[in-house]
């Protein structure tokens, strides 16, 4: 009897210990997981920081802890292009077809013969079709982008039978269009995408940090110890400028979406007007600087 309870004692005890020993093991492999993605993120952060200096002003590196300084607002800028790029479409396609049964690729071009003129004539794909074969990439990938412009004008509507001169309407028109990031899968143009919204947000960025830089000094005295100290020349003053004007994601990069209801002229309607048109969303990119630009993933076939 003793031994049974002996027994049945050290079996419990051994299950208990074998439950812990299950326990500690989990704890530990997440605690190496933690450590490892720990890792992985401050590797991650240091190559994205080291990108942004390099495109942006390589003088900060004087700045002691300048990575440290930088780590927590370049982290949040990139995040947000991340957040933006999620928003855009997945690819669609740019061709005949699509210009006759796609309203949003009708909007955009006049004739299909300006996809093809697009398509034959634009720099970027011009150096990847040099590159690759039409074995090697049978349909290219690449991110498209347009500016749209609206203007008041007075033109012809029906009223009933009734045909009505010298109507206010608004028209809207597309052009400008470019091709950016050509690459061979719908998965490298989604790396490529957050790659150019980046680095066209560092550009910019880039760009009004110069505008603020001083010209030379007109004056000897203009020169002094105190004023270059203060000056954006000075990489201190410059990086604290710089993590001032990264604050608010929002302000350097964000995306709109509007539907548009146009006619085959491209003329607003209204919701409920009936006649033949163009139902689509558009999403646009706007930047730091008051630009806009019309984006779209599309895939071509060569």
């Amino acid at each position: 009897m003793n031994d049974d309870r002996r027994s049945h004692g050290s079996l419990s005890l051994r299950i208990f210990f074998d439950e812990q020993l299950h326990h500690l093991q989990n704890l530990l492999s997440s605690l190496i997981s933690h450590i490892h993605d720990q890792r992985q993120q401050t590797r991650e952060d240091k190559l994205i920081i080291e990108s942004f200096v390099n495109a942006s002003n390589s003088k900060m590196r004087a700045v002691h802890g300048y990575s440290h300084k930088l780590r927590e607002h370049v982290r949040a800028l990139y995040d947000h292009v991340l957040q933006v790029a999620d928003q855009i479409p997945p690819p669609v396609d740019l061709n005949l077809d699509a210009f006759r049964t796609d309203p949003l690729i009708n909007a955009l071009f006049v004739n299909s013969n300006d996809i093809d003129r697009l398509f034959n004539t634009d720099p970027e794909v011009d150096v990847f079709l040099r590159a690759h074969s039409k074995y090697q990439v049978p349909v290219l990938y690449g991110l498209l982008t347009a500016s749209k412009s609206e203007k008041g004008i007075l033109g012809i509507d029906m009223q009933g039978d009734m045909l009505i001169r010298e109507v206010p309407q608004q028209a809207v028109n597309f052009s400008a269009h470019k091709i950016h990031a050509p690459c061979a899968s719908s998965a490298e143009l989604s790396t490529a995408l957050k790659e150019y919204l980046f680095s066209r947000v560092v550009t910019l960025v880039k760009q009004e940090m110069m505008s603020r830089m001083p010209t030379p000094p007109s004056k000897p005295d203009d020169d002094s110890y105190e004023s270059r100290v203060k000056s954006m020349a000075n990489p201190d003053v410059y990086l604290n400028a710089l993590i001032g004007h990264l604050e608010v994601p929002d302000k350097l990069l964000g995306i709109d979406k509007t539907h548009f209801k146009l006619s085959k002229l491209g003329i607003k309607l209204d919701a409920d007007d009936r006649r033949s048109a163009n139902e689509f969303d558009i999403h646009e990119l706007t930047w730091s600087n008051n630009t806009r630009n019309v984006v779209l993933q599309i895939a071509i076939a060569r």
